[in-house]
């Protein structure tokens, strides 16, 4: 992403004085009250570190290269489902697209190519072929399969490594299910019941979404419309979009969605 040279010289000095007084303030306080306080320098360590890391990522954020500053630590992105994760010092944040920065237009280019993508996948990685209904009453390391002319209902209290399907009907979890990882695409609609509990959820539904009682996940959910009823909770990071336009409070805009990124927490 360039930059003008304009907002190089606003950033770079702003940066070089927050370092320099920053180091200033903790050698002092070192100084005079570190013999007392051995916690006092690993906390200076520590605070140092996560201030540099942040420093860091702020820059990479703004298009300069990871080396621009030698004594900052170097900066790694890589894609963190929809979303981009940028790790520096081994501490991590999460970026994606400010909403106001975002077209219709380019939301609905993006959020077509990760609905094409989401389907792709799924149905390569499926292990099975099934026709009718089908329901699962407990849980297996890796769940895949393509359910044609049928519902399918997942009702246990397993955790579950990774479960994907593509789903001609409806889907119903309920239970106490714990997913690290859940991806869906149906055609139908989707319902979460009970204590279900999933880590990261990648959903494309051409119905509805509704989610009950104590369900909770995070991820992705691109569907015609959703609901959140009882105590069920949508957790970081999350962008959740009806058809409508509706969006879920609190959604961050993936990054397949060309727009201004930005820093939205620390994973």
């Amino acid at each position: 992403m360039a930059l003008h040279s304009s907002s190089r010289g606003f950033v770079l000095p702003l940066v070089a004085i927050l370092l320099f007084s920053l180091t200033l303030l903790f050698t002092t306080l070192l100084k005079s009250a570190g013999w007392l306080n051995p916690a006092l320098g690993r906390y200076k360590a520590d605070f140092e570190n996560f201030y540099k890391a942040e420093s860091a990522v702020m820059l990479h954020m703004q298009g300069f290269p990871s080396d621009y500053y030698p004594e900052l630590p170097p900066v790694q992105s890589e894609p963190f489902g929809p979303w981009e994760k940028i790790c520096a010092a081994e501490i991590c944040f999460l970026a994606g697209a400010e909403p106001h920065s975002v077209s219709l237009w380019e939301w609905s280019y993006g959020a077509s190519d990760y609905r094409l993508d989401l389907e792709k996948r799924i149905q390569e990685s499926a292990k099975d072929s099934l026709y009718g209904n089908k329901r699962y009453f407990q849980g297996s390391l890796f769940m895949s399969a393509v359910v044609h002319q049928g519902d399918l209902e997942m009702d246990f209290s397993d955790s579950v490594q990774s479960a994907s399907f593509w789903v001609d009907g409806n889907v119903l979890v309920r239970g106490k299910a714990r997913f690290d990882t859940l991806r869906l695409y149906t055609l139908g609609d989707v319902v979460f019941q009970g204590e279900v509990s999933v880590g990261y959820l990648e959903l494309v539904s051409r119905g509805n979404f509704r989610a009950e009682d104590d369900a909770r996940f995070s991820g992705v959910a691109l569907v015609s419309s959703f609901q959140m009823e009882d105590r069920a909770k949508g957790l970081f990071p999350i962008v959740m979009v009806s058809a409508w336009g509706e969006i879920f409070d609190g959604s961050i805009l993936p990054a397949f969605v060309e727009g201004r990124r930005k820093i939205w927490g620390r994973l």
